[in-house]
């Protein structure tokens, strides 16, 4: 834990407190993203970013170590991660092993390098799951997600920022939605791109399975600039290009410029799911 003797990170000892259900759907929440602040989860169990009793539940929560907070200034905002009991909780609900709770558990941030940019990116795709969780409440859908952190200990050979799948359909047997998430802040050079690309066309060979990727960048000119080397692709027609700012209903909402589009088709825009009938667009 923190030396920071601000009460902000000292725990406090408590007794006869009784989680609530929300509480708990908070722990999985942490799990599940990996990190998430504390605007993030009102927004996401409580119906407002700035929930006082948000704040609250949380700080029972971090007393009791279901969940722990990262390092931060003063003026930055909690963020948080499971702490042992939250670990030892997902893990008795069966979404995972012990072994894979504690691997895929954020960290503190105190002993290990993580650079603001790094901590920026994590959060851009809480952000993420975030909007997807809040859409699919909303629709009636099912969302299983898998955060960076989880995929990267499946050992898949390309190494995207996020998974998701959405259960549409009110049969149970109804196939999921799947898609894998890419967020590109900082373009990477020609090279780096097409090694890239070239990972996600080995791993889709050799498993026969491919899938969408919704790629989510800064600008319109970085859009464009993954847009034209994905077109060289074999597989472009995987592959969904949109902007971060329009993402709050990513899911459904007609933002997407697809890659197997001419590069001169630059306002037409697709959903990857219709809300009204659950069919890719």
């Amino acid at each position: 834990m923190s030396t920071d003797p601000s009460p902000r990170f000292a725990r406090r000892p408590r007794q006869r407190i009784r989680l609530t259900a929300r509480d708990l759907q908070a722990v999985v929440a942490v799990f599940e993203a990996r990190y998430l602040t504390n605007r993030q989860i009102g927004r996401l169990l409580f119906g407002r970013e700035d929930s006082s009793h948000a704040r609250q539940r949380l700080r029972y929560l971090f007393d009791l170590d279901y969940v722990r907070k990262r390092e931060a200034g003063p003026n930055e905002p909690d963020i948080y991660y499971l702490g042992l009991k939250g670990r030892r909780y997902v893990a008795a609900q069966g979404l995972c092993d012990r072994e894979t709770a504690d691997r895929v558990a954020g960290v503190a941030g105190d002993d290990v390098a993580t650079p603001a940019l790094m901590m920026s990116h994590e959060l851009t795709l809480s952000g993420l799951y975030v909007s997807a969780r809040l859409q699919c409440q909303r629709l009636g859908w099912g969302l299983h997600w898998r955060n960076a952190r989880w995929l990267e200990l499946e050992r898949l050979g390309m190494q995207p920022d996020g998974w998701l799948a959405v259960y549409t359909g009110a049969d149970p047997e109804t196939p999921p939605r799947q898609a894998y998430l890419e967020f590109t802040a900082a373009m990477p050079t020609g090279p780096e791109l097409r090694g890239k690309l070239a990972r996600y066309r080995a791993y889709w060979e050799r498993t026969r399975v491919p899938a969408a990727v919704l790629w989510f960048t800064t600008s319109r000119r970085k859009a464009d600039a993954l847009l034209e080397a994905i077109h060289q692709d074999p597989y472009r027609d995987c592959y969904l290009v949109g902007l971060i700012e329009d993402s709050a209903a990513f899911l459904t909402a007609p933002i997407w410029r697809w890659g197997d589009r001419e590069p001169g088709h630059t306002r037409e825009v697709v959903s990857w799911i219709h809300a009204s009938s659950a069919a890719l667009g």
